[in-house]
């Protein structure tokens, strides 16, 4: 069963790599540290995903400030960045991820700068409650956590987001705070992915059979349904074209600024709290 979930790592690559044509700090040395030390050859890439990547990194980060909550347990954290810079502001902050990507994280932060004592790394599947207790001894129990990920339910069936779903709820009921995630985004989101980028996710089901449209969400109202049957009391709803006006990307890749409204507005991060 791991080795199924390890067919996702490769999709971490397939964001580092527009996150580098934007203005996020580390994410051009990350993504050519990973070219140089892991074999991406059979990953097909593009550069017009980086203004869904940007917005959906900052978007998350401006729900993160505004909160004032400086203790984070991102899950499937991948190669971004948030966790050093989060790290560097002074945020107790916990990345957990899959063995390989944990260890290639590690890696790659000692070669590019210093990892500081306030940024744990650890290695653990988010369906796995026993993983979600290894990153307590970092957590401090008197403070609020916010927990994040991006691009880790989507891959999963129902039954499984469910299992991460009740951890995550599970976690919040011992420490209190939120869970901020863009993988419940709808289903009419991929529509307009598809129109944007065409073929983007006909090719990344050569990355993983996990991407599959059945195990999307129909539409807000199903999300909610969804939460409050876990024992979430609140959805509360963001549109990545919130932060259309901070997006960097489209002037780097010269990119009509205009031309990604459809595929911001119609993806979303929620903030759920219980």
């Amino acid at each position: 069963m791991l080795d199924d979930f390890e067919s996702v790592s490769p999709t971490a690559i397939v964001t580092a790599y527009p996150r580098q044509f934007t203005d996020i700090p580390y994410e051009k040395e990350i993504y050519e540290w990973l070219s140089d030390n892991c074999n991406n050859n059979d990953i097909k890439l593009n550069k017009l995903l980086a203004p869904e990547i940007e917005a959906r990194y900052k978007l998350t980060n401006k729900i993160l400030d505004n909160l004032k909550i400086t203790q984070v347990l991102e899950l499937a954290a991948g190669y971004s960045s948030r966790g050093i810079i989060y790290a560097e502001k002074g945020y107790e902050y916990i990345e957990m991820d899959l063995e390989e990507v944990a260890k290639n994280k590690v890696r790659l932060l000692n070669d590019i700068t210093s990892i500081p004592n306030n940024l744990h790394i650890t290695s653990g599947n988010a369906l796995n409650y026993a993983d979600f207790e290894k990153c307590g001894e970092y957590l401090n129990k008197n403070k609020e956590v916010a927990i994040i990920n991006e691009g880790l339910l989507r891959y999963l069936t129902f039954e499984e987001k469910e299992i991460v779903a009740k951890n995550v709820y599970s976690i919040l009921r011992k420490y209190n705070g939120v869970w901020i995630t863009c993988d419940v985004t709808p289903k009419k989101f991929i529509q307009k992915q598809n129109d944007f980028i065409p073929d983007f996710n006909n090719n990344l089901n050569l990355v993983t059979s996990r991407n599959n449209l059945t195990d999307r969400f129909e539409d807000i109202e199903h999300i909610n349904k969804f939460m409050k049957n876990i024992g979430f009391k609140s959805v509360e709803i963001h549109k990545f074209i919130e932060v259309k006006d901070e997006l960097s990307s489209f002037d780097i890749l010269g990119i009509d600024k205009n031309s990604a409204d459809e595929v911001l507005d119609s993806a979303i991060v929620a903030v759920i709290k219980i």
